[in-house]
């Protein structure tokens, strides 16, 4: 599928939900975001067998090591048809962290971007979440045929299963996505 014949305003249809917050279990998203591994400093990378985690500087530069991490842990987890649909996802969150999530004041060389791939296996799925320093949500805009930017969250949500994003009080949000899996 071509990338830009994709409509911004496409939405992913789930074919199944993930569990409230409130019902999570030793973490938040349900149990997919992995706290011990959220306190890394930005050039640290953590790895359980399920799960791999990096934190990056804002920096666009970012975004590259981000998508090779993510073609890495796909390989390593043998699925390697969703490596195309999750660098591109990949791409686009940590984007958007590294442009829109700096706060006031700091520069991006001081800003954390933090990166988790989750394996679940029983789904043949990998969830994407991208944690940044901004309580602010992404917006999801309808953006002009010719317009240079905008697009990213409609080929987020076209490319996933399922997309979303929570905030976390007093520290910025996670925003998701669910990458691959049976129809």
């Amino acid at each position: 599928m071509n990338a830009e014949l994709v409509s911004s305003g496409v939405d992913s249809e789930a074919s199944w939900s993930r569990p409230p917050l409130s019902e999570a279990t030793g973490g938040l998203l349900g149990g997919w975001w992995e706290c011990t591994l959220g306190r890394l400093d930005a050039g640290e990378c953590a790895r359980t067998p399920d799960t791999v985690a990096r934190a990056f500087e804002a920096t666009p530069d970012s975004v590259r090591a981000a998508r090779e991490l993510a073609a890495g842990a796909v390989e390593e987890w043998g699925l390697a048809e969703v490596g195309d649909d999750l660098r591109l996802i990949v791409s686009e969150l940590v984007g958007n962290a590294c442009r829109h999530a700096v706060p006031e004041g700091r520069s991006p060389e001081e800003t954390r971007v933090l990166l988790q791939l989750r394996h679940l296996s029983a789904r043949r799925q990998v969830v994407c979440m991208v944690a940044d320093q901004v309580e602010r949500g992404p917006v999801k805009v309808e953006a002009h045929h010719f317009a240079e930017s905008g697009r990213g969250l409609g080929l987020v949500a076209a490319f996933s299963r399922t997309w979303g994003w929570d905030p976390v009080r007093g520290e910025g949000k996670i925003v998701w996505a669910v990458c691959g899996g049976e129809d």
